[in-house]
């Protein structure tokens, strides 16, 4: 599980150098990060709420504060393993795969709203987890909440240009990397198993989530059984 201590920007400047020196000359820089957040928050002003739309490990391992969070979905993206990782959960011989939103169909998850006066430190944290590589591009999204209210969020989808970008892969290709990729923040059918239990906990139904868990057991030869999130009791507050 990630914490906010492995999330400040020190930590990160050096994961950064240590990417970059081992070939992947894609990682951003504290500024880069910097200006990406600055670019996102152009039209912010002072005083206002923030929410934050999560749809994979941030639903289940946020390492953020936040002051609310509300099951919700999002209408015209779509939850996509579409981007390998050859570090985090994988290696360069056998990279594994992260989600991102893809364009087109619908996604439930968890909407985070930040106060005001935590819209700067807790978006600086979460820019220093998901603007690594810059495979990610921050969008703002009409999302509706499970409440009714509908709320502009914060989420992240995909970089389609970017070189760890691969749509469209052969399901069968997906299920092998996640059944068997492994890097040093664990195993990718981890990553899986833990997404898939906290939707299941949130009333989330995904076809595509449930089909993955059920391939990459069966490729294991062994039922996927995810460890259960620490806030997953959160369900009972829809």
């Amino acid at each position: 599980m990630l914490t906010r201590e492995e999330l400040s920007s020190e930590r990160i400047d050096q994961i950064v150098a240590d990417a970059r020196a081992a070939g992947y000359h894609f990682f951003l820089s504290s500024a880069e990060r910097e200006a990406s957040l600055k670019e996102a928050l152009a039209g912010y002003q002072p005083g206002e709420d923030v929410w934050v739309f999560a749809y994979g490990s941030l639903m289940w391992n946020p390492a953020f504060e936040f002051a609310d969070q509300q099951p919700c979905k999002v209408d015209g993206w779509r939850r996509s393993f579409c981007f390998w990782t050859p570090l985090g959960r994988g290696t360069p011989e056998l990279p594994g795969l992260m989600l991102a939103l893809e364009g087109g169909g619908e996604c439930e998850g968890i909407a985070y709203r930040l106060a005001p006066n935590q819209v700067h430190s807790e978006l600086g944290i979460l820019w220093n987890r998901e603007m690594l590589s810059g495979v990610y591009k921050a969008k703002w999204v009409q999302t509706k909440l499970r409440d009714g209210r509908t709320v502009t969020a914060v989420t992240f989808v995909v970089d389609t240009a970017h070189c760890q970008y691969c749509g469209d892969l052969p399901i069968e290709k997906t299920a092998h990397h996640i059944a068997f990729a492994e890097g040093r923040r664990g195993a990718c059918r981890d990553y899986l198993a833990n997404t898939a239990a906290h939707a299941r906990a949130l009333g989330i139904h995904d076809p595509y989530i449930e089909e993955l868990v059920t391939r990459v057991g069966d490729l294991r030869g062994e039922r996927v059984l995810p460890s259960v999130p620490p806030n997953v009791e959160m369900a009972g507050e829809a």
